[in-house]
């Protein structure tokens, strides 16, 4: 898995997906496109990337990534 860490003030560069964990129940929920929207199954909570927990170093993978298509 490629590793890159997001430096602070840094933007997410286009095609690049991000962790999304739900901020209310710690719930990892998918890897995706940042400006998606999703619904956090277990606790019914919506998680965008203005509200997402973030981990202490975001993986940035790009859509491509290798790591993704063995899902």
């Amino acid at each position: 898995m490629k590793k890159t860490a997001k430096p602070e003030g840094d933007t997410i560069r286009p095609g690049m997906q991000v962790a999304f964990i739900c901020p209310k129940c710690g719930n990892h929920l998918a890897w995706a496109l940042p400006d998606m929207e999703m619904n956090c199954p277990r606790c019914g909570h919506w998680v965008t990337n203005k509200n997402r927990k973030k981990p202490e170093m975001d993986l940035l993978l790009p859509v491509d990534d290798d790591q993704l298509t063995l899902f």
